[in-house]
């Protein structure tokens, strides 16, 4: 027995070309790299995972892999800041979050996914500009405010791949700290997984190669999540709102652009 399976295990492994191994080397650092970046803000690493897997795998594999791989990563973010998660806001968040992220899962395969890239980055851009004026610093965001915020997540999130980083906008005009808004932000992006799986699932998407990539991906999310934490607590609440800003401005203008 132990043969035959040391057997097959050398044959997969002489069969895996030079090509493949880079690719699983990009995919795995690219993860590593995303999952970080999520760790320390609270999101993007859809963002820089997903065209990754998508150049590979295509797109209706490359989404419920990452979502399997984004599940452990956010799980992993609210462990670490769950002494400061807002269940209040949570629970508002979850109330438009789900249903959106069923109905958004069944159009996987049927939007102009461009069309929604190119409308997201407009609102995350015209959300940032905003904030930034006078009647957005005032503003002051309510909890039932997170029912629409939870909706339009979850279908982004289901339809796209990722729940684009626009979220986080309306946590921190809500006045979140940052582990809070990492903590809280995670929680409601890894319920929305949870709808989307089970879709995918009936859906056939879950193959044996997705399951197997998403798995393989999973541990990377729990490490991501404490070299984010790492790094978060080195940072000052002003150096972390540029970064917030940043990288907003940045995303909103990549997806605006390109689709």
């Amino acid at each position: 027995m132990r043969n035959e399976m040391s057997l097959r295990a050398s044959q997969i492994l002489q069969d895996v070309t030079l090509a493949e191994i880079v690719q699983i080397i990009i995919i795995v650092l690219g993860t590593l790299v995303g999952f970080t970046i999520a760790g320390v803000v609270g999101f993007g690493g859809g963002i820089v995972v997903l065209p990754i897997l998508v150049s590979i795998v295509g797109m209706q594999e490359a989404v419920p892999i990452l979502t399997i791989s984004q599940l452990s990563s956010n799980f992993s973010r609210v462990w670490i800041h769950r002494q400061n998660l807002n269940w209040k806001v949570f629970k508002y968040f979850a109330v438009g979050s789900v249903p959106f992220a069923i109905l958004g899962s069944f159009l996987l395969v049927t939007l102009d996914t461009p069309i929604l890239v190119r409308a997201l980055g407009a609102f995350m851009l015209g959300c940032v500009l905003f904030m930034k004026l006078p009647v957005g610093k005032k503003f002051n965001m309510k909890l039932p405010g997170f029912i629409p915020v939870g909706a339009m997540t979850g279908f982004t999130s289901a339809s796209m791949g990722v729940p684009g980083p626009f979220p986080v906008i309306f946590y921190i005009a809500y006045g979140m700290g940052a582990s809070a808004m990492v903590g809280t932000s995670s929680l409601g992006q890894g319920l929305i997984h949870i709808p989307k799986l089970i879709v995918y699932g009936m859906s056939d998407l879950l193959t044996v190669k997705v399951l197997v990539l998403g798995l393989g991906l999973a541990p990377i999310g729990f490490i991501a999540a404490f070299l984010g934490k790492l790094i978060l607590q080195r940072l000052s609440p002003r150096a972390f709102r540029i970064i917030i800003d940043v990288l907003l401005v940045f995303w909103g203008l990549v997806f605006l652009i390109k689709g």
